[in-house]
Order: C-alpha cells, then sequence, then structure tokens
C-alpha cells in the first residue's frame, strides 16, 4: 500500500483532484456569483413591489386616522415570511400601526453577515392624495431578514457545489483508470523486470509490455533498456578477462618482487605499512601478510634511525611528489649485525591515495670492500702504515693548513742503516720483522695527530703537525722527536732469539716552505737524510738550503745579540693579569724587548730562539729576573704593587736546565730582598719533557722556597695532561692559540672548556691568554677562567704605562681595546 501512495497513477490522481477541484470551485464560484447578483435584484424588485402596493392604504390610514387600515397595511406585509416588523408613522412622528415577529434562526446566517446585513431597514414616504406631493405626510419603514431573502439562493448553490464535485471526482476517477492502464501499470511491470535483473549476467534478463503493438515511449523505454544490458553484459565480460589478465599479472609482479634481493615495502603518511615484499619481511622476521597495516615503529629495534624521521621523510616524499634518496640507512639484525642501505623514498599512486614506496639495497659488502680496497690503495701491506698515495693527499692538506692558520710543521724522512745486510744474511722474513718492529716504534713514539708513512723498502716518513706559530720552537720540537725516533730505532730488535740492532738516518724539513709543494718536501727532505748518510749515518739534519739561508741570520744575530746584552740595549715590558670577575690588576707578566739600532723593535720570535741556541738565554734569563725583581720593588715602594699580587718571568728550557739556575735564583731574591710569593716562573712543555724527574726535583726545591709555577701554553704539546697531575705547579696558563677563534671555533670552545674544567678540578688558577675581545672574556669567564691577559686589557707597556694601570687597579672592558 505504502508503494501505491508512492505511485504515478497516485500521485497523477492527486495532482488531477487538486486541478478538478480547483476548476470547479472557480466554475461554482462564478455561477454562484451570478446567481447572487440575480437574487440580489430579484429582492430589491420584490420589496418594491410590496412598497408600491402598501404605500396607498397606508397614506389612506394616516390620512383619515384609521388605525384599523393600518394595522391590516402592517400584517398585510407581514405575509412575506422574509420581513420580520413593520413600522407606520405620521407626519409627526406618531407610530399608527406597528408588527414583528422573531427572525428564524439558519445555518447561513453566517454567510449573509459576510455578503450583506442579516436585517435590513427599507422605508418609503407616505404622500395624501391630491396635496403637495413636496410635503411628507407619513412614512412606513419595514424590516427585512436577508438570510430569509437569500434561502432559496443558498439551496441553489449547494446544488451547484454538490454537482460540481461529483463532476470533478468523476474526471479525477476516469483519469486515475486511464493513467493507471496506459503508464502506472507498464512502468510497475518494467521496474519489476529491472529489478529481478542479476548484476552479474545483466543480458540474461529482458524487459517487455504485456502488449507487443504499442509503439510509444514506453516502447523505446523497452528497447533502449534492453539494448542497455546487452551493452552492460558485453563491458562485464570484457572487465572480467581483463580482471583474469590482471590478477595473473599482479601475481607475477608479486612473486617478481618477493623474489628481488631487495627490500621493497610502500608506507602510507602516518608511517604505516600498505605492502612489503618477502626480503623485507623476512628481515624483520615476520611476514608481509602481518605487515600490512603495521607501523613503522613497530620494528624500531631494527633500525638505529628515528622513527619520526623516517615518517617525516616519507610525508615530505608523498606531499612534495619528489622522490629522495637515504645513501647509506643503518640497520641492526636479529643477530646484532650492522647492515648498510641504501634506500629510495618514491612518490606512487596506490588506488585512491599517494603512498611512499621504499626500494633498499644492502650495501654492507659493497662498503667493506670499498673499505678495505680504500685502506690497501692507502696503506702499505707489510706494515698497515699509509702509504706514498696517502701521503701524497694528507701533506698537501697540511700545507694548507699550516699556510692558513700560521703555524709550522715538520717532514722526517727516515732510512734505516744498511737494512741490506738483515736481507742477504737473514732473509726477507727477517728484514719483514725488522720493518714491523720499526713501525710499531714510530707509531708509539708520534702523536695521533701526525701522520707514519712508509714509502716503500726501508724508508719511512714522519709528517709532525701543528708545531706551534715560532719557527725557533719548530724547530726544537722537530729536532727533539727526530732525536727520540732515531734513538728509539736504534733500541735492539729480537728474531728467532737473534738480537738485530738497527740504525736510521733522519732528513728533516719544515713546512710551509716558500713555492714548495709536496714533492719538492720529499726531495728536501730526503736530500737531507743523504747528508746524513754521507756523514756517517745514525744522525739528523735540517735541509741544507734551509739551515743555509738561515745561518747567516742567525750569525749575525747573535752576535748583535752578545752586543746588546754588554750596552744593555733590552728593555722590559709588562702586559698585566687581571681578574675575569672583578676587573682588578692581579700581577704581571714581564716580557723582553730589543730595540735594534738600525731595525727597531725586534720581535721576540726572532731573537729568543737564537738566544735559546747559541747559550745567551741563560745569562739573558738571569738578567730578565733581576730587572723585573727591581722594579716590582720599585712599585711597591709607590704603593702599587701590593703583596698579593705576582710578577710573571719565563723561563727557556736552556736556562732551567742549567746546573747552577736554582742557586743563581736563590741568589737573585735574597739579593733583591724580594718575597718568593710574589714571583711565578713560567715554564713550557718543552721543559717538562726532559728528564721529567730532575725537572720536579727542581721545581720542588724552588717551590719550597715560596715561588709558585705556572705552566705556560698548555694545550699546545702532546704530554701536557700525562705529566700535569705529577708537577707541583699552581697555575695552568691556556695557549692564545685556543682563546683567539674561541668565538667561531666550536673545537676550540670545547677545548678552552675542557682544559679549565680540569684546572679548576686539579685546584689550579687557570689564566687565558690572548683575550681580545669582549666576547672572547665572557666565554673564559663563563667556562671557569680565574683570570686573563691580552689586548683587551692592555698590550704589553713600558714601565711607566704600567705605572699608570697601576694607579688605576681595575680595568674597565666597556668597549673593545
Amino acid at each position: 500500500m505504502q508503494g501505491f501512495f508512492h505511485g504515478i497513477s497516485f500521485r497523477l490522481a492527486k495532482l488531477g483532484v487538486i486541478i478538478a477541484l480547483l476548476i470547479g470551485l472557480l466554475m461554482s464560484a462564478i455561477q454562484i456569483y451570478m446567481d447572487f447578483q440575480v437574487q440580489s435584484e430579484e429582492v430589491n424588485n420584490q420589496i418594491a413591489s410590496i412598497t408600491d402596493m402598501s404605500t396607498p392604504p397606508a397614506a389612506r390610514a394616516i390620512h383619515t386616522l384609521d388605525n384599523m387600515l393600518a394595522n391590516e397595511v402592517a400584517e398585510g406585509i407581514m405575509v412575506n415570511d422574509f420581513i420580520v416588523a413593520v413600522t407606520i408613522e405620521d407626519e409627526l412622528g406618531n407610530e399608527i400601526a406597528q408588527s414583528k415577529r422573531i427572525p428564524r434562526e439558519s445555518g447561513t446566517i453566517w454567510v449573509t453577515r459576510r455578503i450583506s446585513e442579516h436585517l435590513k431597514t427599507f422605508s418609503s414616504p407616505l404622500y395624501i392624495p391630491d396635496h403637495d406631493k413636496n410635503d411628507d405626510h407619513g412614512i412606513i419603514r419595514f424590516e427585512v431578514d436577508m438570510d430569509a431573502a437569500f434561502s432559496g439562493f443558498y439551496k441553489q448553490s449547494s446544488v451547484v457545489i454538490i454537482i460540481g464535485l461529483i463532476r470533478s471526482f468523476v474526471i479525477v476517477s476516469i483519469l486515475f483508470i486511464v493513467f493507471h492502464y496506459l503508464l502506472t501499470k507498464p512502468l510497475i511491470r518494467i521496474a519489476g523486470q529491472i529489478k529481478d535483473i542479476n548484476p552479474g549476467s545483466p543480458g540474461e534478463q529482458r524487459l517487455s509490455l504485456p502488449t507487443h503493438t504499442r509503439d510509444d515511449e514506453l516502447k523505446q523505454l523497452v528497447n533502449s533498456g534492453n539494448q542497455l544490458l546487452d551493452a552492460v553484459d558485453l563491458a562485464l565480460a570484457k572487465r572480467r578477462a581483463v580482471e583474469v589478465v590482471l590478477r595473473k599479472s599482479e601475481e607475477h609482479v608479486r612473486q617478481i618482487i618477493d623474489s628481488l634481493p631487495v627490500w621493497v615495502g610502500a608506507r602510507n603518511k602516518d608511517g604505516h605499512y600498505i605492502f612489503a615484499n618477502k626480503a623485507l619481511a623476512d628481515f624483520l622476521q615476520t611476514s608481509p601478510e602481518a605487515m600490512r597495516g603495521s607501523h613503522v615503529g613497530d620494528f624500531s629495534a631494527f633500525f638505529l634511525t628515528n622513527p619520526a624521521e623516517v615518517t617525516n621523510l616519507d610525508s615530505e616524499v608523498i606531499k612534495s611528489r619528489i622522490s629522495a634518496q637515504i645513501w647509506e640507512e643503518k640497520w641492526m639484525g636479529a643477530d646484532g649485525t650492522e647492515h648498510s642501505m641504501h634506500t629510495h623514498v618514491m612518490p606512487m599512486e596506490f588506488y585512491d591515495e599517494i603512498v611512499a614506496l621504499v626500494v633498499s639495497s644492502d650495501i654492507t659488502e659493497l662498503k667493506s670492500a670499498q673499505a678495505q680496497m680504500e685502506h690497501m690503495a692507502y696503506h702499505d701491506a707489510l706494515t698497515d702504515l699509509p702509504n706514498r698515495s696517502y701521503l701524497v693527499e694528507r701533506l698537501e692538506e697540511e700545507i694548507r693548513k699550516s699556510a692558513r692558520h700560521d703555524y709550522y710543521g715538520a717532514l722526517l724522512f727516515i732510512d734505516l742503516d744498511q737494512f741490506k745486510y738483515i736481507n742477504d744474511s737473514l732473509g726477507h722474513p727477517a728484514g719483514d720483522g725488522v720493518l714491523k718492529h720499526v713501525a710499531q716504534r714510530l707509531m708509539a713514539i708520534t702523536s695521533d695527530h701526525d701522520v707514519v708513512v712508509r714509502l716503500g723498502g726501508d724508508e719511512f716518513v714522519v709528517v709532525l703537525t701543528d708545531l706551534g706559530e715560532e719557527l725557533s720552537n719548530a724547530l726544537l720540537r722537530a729536532e727533539e722527536i727526530g732525536e727520540r725516533i732515531r734513538a728509539y730505532v736504534s733500541e735492539p730488535h729480537f728474531y728467532n732469539d737473534l738480537e738485530l740492532h738497527v740504525t736510521c738516518s733522519v732528513g728533516i724539513v719544515i713546512y710551509p716552505e716558500d713555492d714548495a709543494g709536496v714533492h719538492e718536501l720529499l726531495r728536501y727532505a730526503d736530500t737531507a737524510m743523504y747528508q746524513v748518510k754521507e756523514q756517517g749515518r745514525d744522525a739528523i739534519q735540517f735541509f741544507n738550503k734551509y739551515m743555509a739561508d738561515k745561518a747567516r741570520n742567525v750569525l749575525v744575530m747573535e752576535g748583535e745579540l752578545h752586543r746588546a746584552l754588554e750596552t744593555d740595549a733590552f728593555s722590559l715590558h709588562y702586559q698585566p693579569r687581571v681578574d675575569v670577575h672583578t676587573g682588578k690588576i692581579v700581577g704581571a707578566e714581564a716580557l723582553m724587548r730589543w730595540n735594534h739600532p738600525t731595525r727597531g723593535m725586534v720581535p721576540p720570535v726572532e731573537f729568543i730562539p737564537i738566544l735559546e741556541t747559541s747559550g745567551l738565554i741563560v745569562q739573558v734569563g738571569m738578567w730578565v729576573l733581576q730587572r723585573s725583581l727591581r722594579q716590582v720593588k720599585e712599585w711597591q715602594r709607590m704603593g702599587l704593587w701590593s703583596s698579593d699580587m705576582r710578577l710573571g718571568v719565563n723561563i727557556s728550557p736552556r736556562q732551567f736546565r742549567s746546573s747552577k739556575f736554582v742557586d743563581d735564583v736563590i741568589d737573585v731574591l735574597d739579593s733583591e730582598e724580594f718575597s718568593a710569593e710574589m714571583l711565578e716562573m713560567e715554564i713550557t712543555e718543552g721543559i717538562v719533557i726532559h728528564n721529567l724527574e730532575e725537572t720536579i726535583s727542581t721545581m720542588a726545591t724552588l717551590q719550597r722556597q715560596g715561588i709558585n709555577f705556572a705552566l705556560d701554553d698548555f694545550g699546545t704539546g702532546y704530554s701536557s695532561i700525562s705529566y700535569l697531575k705529577q708537577l707541583p705547579v699552581a697555575i695552568l696558563k691556556i695557549d692564545q692559540s685556543f682563546v683567539r677563534d674561541i668565538t667561531e671555533d666550536r673545537n676550540d670552545r670545547v677545548l678552552v672548556e675542557t682544559i679549565s674544567a680540569m684546572g679548576n678540578m686539579l685546584e689550579l688558577e687557570v689564566v687565558a691568554e690572548g683575550v681580545e675581545t669582549i666576547a672572547q672574556l665572557d666565554l673564559v669567564r663563563q667556562y671557569g677562567c680565574s683570570y686573563y691577559q691580552g689586548y683587551l686589557a692592555s698590550r704589553p707597556v713600558a714601565p711607566n704605562a704600567f705605572e699608570l694601570l697601576l694607579e688605576k687597579r681595575i680595568i674597565s672592558v666597556t668597549a673593545e681595546t
């Protein structure tokens, strides 16, 4: 029944009823309106007729004052059932006759009140015959019940409406029957046939009509439907064939992907696997089916990358549609072995979404083979030391670095003396054993920053990196290390209970050398080594050209230094040491200056090494000590120097190792009546590395006198940390080379912070040298340094200028100086 009320015939019938009713009502309304006009005219005519008939007798009754006649007239008018009241009055308004009755009750009164008045009054003047008609002699008035007057009209209108409704219903019923049999019933039949169609085989079902003679739109609909069913059936057949082919193709692709040795998987933007091949699933110890829907984080134990980084990369590839590569991705197997994977992440359309296709190739063996090949290409097969190829590349790099950072290095060319005799007498296995022992000894004696290379045969090269910014120190350190290498190599080598002795010849060249590349430096060092061979072997020799160029200048300057000492041409400048927190001057470092008669002020880096090598440094060092003590005594007398301040004096290695050093120092302190607690001797690592026990003994003797020791230029050598805990030092001075780039170089910041922390833990006073900017000062203060020296506070100045600083006592560093 519910389907019926939604059918086309019912909706058409409903629409027809509404239209028929509207039309019927409109026609009935027109008919009723016309009838109303006719009825109204009849009522008016009837009232006019009654008035014409009753006026003469009513006028006579007034004229003759015949009340009986007047009443008869009134009663005669009341005969009409639609008149409910009659009144006759004379000219003076006196009532001559009156008749009334109650209006009848009717169900149509509400209609009457909308189209007219229920009770309507009519009146007419009365004229006496043979009198002037302009004079009224009375009036007759009667009241009409319009509902009673229109009663016939109402009955006729009801009939019209009923007939119209019946006519409309008959028309709608006929239309409904016609629509049902001509349209609705065939459509219901077609709809039922369509409902019965098998979606899998639509061509098996046909649409039809009950009669085959009609040729209208329904017949066209049935024919078109049958054609559509045939087309859909054909399309489904083709699709099934394609699906079979695709299913077979997909299965083949799946088999191919599963048989690939690479890992293949697809992840959506949330990091969930859409699919994975067997190789990937096997590595993750699961199955491809189990991986579907699993999150990449579920396998975090197998790879060393943060899952968030993996999903972020997948999302970026999916969003940008641009492929990405991970050149080396680290994975961890279930057995703990590490795998290196080369991974491609590519965007791919997968049904209705874009996913990240991830293909990873295992390059673990390739990386291992590459590393092994690279190692073989750059290392000697016998000693496992780097070879000539490695040396060329590394030395080129070191030459550029030394030139860029303005420091010196050295290249040592080492050749074993008469090594051929061992090979000839004992065979190559014995010679190979000796070469391995030499390689081990060279590695043991050099630092991690240095390079040890076997060129071939019995030739070795040692590259010493960063020997400092001063050439003299670089020469000294290169000479010291060369001597240690020579002595260490000459120690006995044991082979099959045989004690073998081997010496070596060492040629040394300092770099960077003007216009000298790697091969030139090797040639220079090789030349120096052969000069050692010519002079008897088992020695070291610097490159002759370099030594010849410098020897003349050294000899000239050495003579000038002798004259300068004799003529008192040396002077002392002082640089303040400042508290990093208060800015208070807590001491000074005495620095020697030489004002040459023709060259002017000669930098200390030029003449100090010559003083050291010539032996003048012992005499000059005592002069510096004595002159600086006198100056401090003078400042103390002036009230500028307090007893808690310290004077720093540099002590050279040769001066420190002098047999009379301790006695000379004590004599100077006594003669100048100087408090030993105000004296601070600054020593370098060059002093420490020679005979540690003797060095500690000398320092302990002077420390008992009250003298403090500072380890200067800390961090530039290779032995500082191992010796620091044994040395009786109280002050640790961080070399300016670490402070210079502390604001830009992270490595320097780490070194300064580490050295400062180590010094503080050892309860040492830490001094930062070379502070030139407020930013550097802020960092060394942050890292725990107690004091600083440098251009930020003041350059080394003459005594009179230093007095002005002492008078202020506080160094202001609100602006960089």
